[in-house]
């Protein structure tokens, strides 16, 4: 695996990470408060269709609920309704994907730094990091909350970068979604899509990431022969 592979400069010098579906695996918890929420809010089941799915699945929250209802009480009632649940459910539905700390463990080990940029609402994410254990692995961690544009703007990895002090070209952003691969490549960093999400290959070709891996493992073997 060549540097240029991942458009890096000469070295490895951070790794941020996507969370949900990438380091770790909550689309059925996410696709359970979205049904649950709208049917106790709006009388009716949402998403139901794999389009709407993956629609919103890759969206914030806080973007999302307004495309399927004009009213702000209804909107501030959903994301009420969807904290409540995901609170309750979260314990036995976050699951973190095999490698997923071992990779860390060794970036860490390795001098590299690590940080997760996720659109996710930071109640949800301190609820996940509690369960998945990963907090202290973590350089820096930036939320839907701290930025006003969400992916694929390049906002989120721009904050990053910037509180670890690492250049885009030394950085690579690992996803598992073509909205990941987008906001990677907008802020300059290399591009890596992890396959076992709820996107295709195909859908990924469309974004052209520097690599698509099929899982943590074989990310890390990749990694782990760039210096740095």
């Amino acid at each position: 695996m060549s540097h240029n592979s991942l458009n890096l400069d000469q070295t490895l010098g951070a790794v941020l990470f996507d969370w949900d579906g990438t380091l770790v695996d909550t689309g059925g918890i996410l696709l359970d408060c979205w049904q649950m929420s709208t049917e106790e809010v709006l009388g009716y089941r949402f998403p139901v269709e794999e389009s709407d799915r993956r629609r919103v699945l890759s969206m914030r929250a806080v973007d999302s609920f307004p495309t399927i209802t004009s009213g702000p009480e209804q909107v501030a009632e959903l994301t009420r309704v969807f904290d409540r649940t995901y609170a309750q459910l979260a314990p036995t539905h976050v699951q973190v994907h095999s490698g997923a700390g071992e990779l860390l463990r060794e970036l860490k080990d390795r001098g590299i730094r690590t940080g997760v940029v996720t659109s996710k609402a930071p109640v949800r994410y301190e609820i996940d990091a509690q369960i998945a254990g990963l907090s202290a692995l973590m350089d820096v961690v930036i939320t839907g909350d701290d930025v006003a544009k969400g992916k694929p703007d390049p906002e989120g990895i721009h904050k990053a970068l910037s509180q670890i002090a690492v250049t885009p070209s030394a950085s690579v952003y690992v996803g598992d979604g073509p909205v990941d691969a987008r906001a990677g490549k907008a802020a300059g960093l290399g591009t890596v899509l992890m396959s076992h999400g709820l996107h295709s290959r195909d859908e990924f070709q469309a974004v052209d990431p520097d690599l698509i891996v099929d899982d943590l493992h074989q990310l890390a073997a990749i990694l782990r022969a760039i210096p740095v």
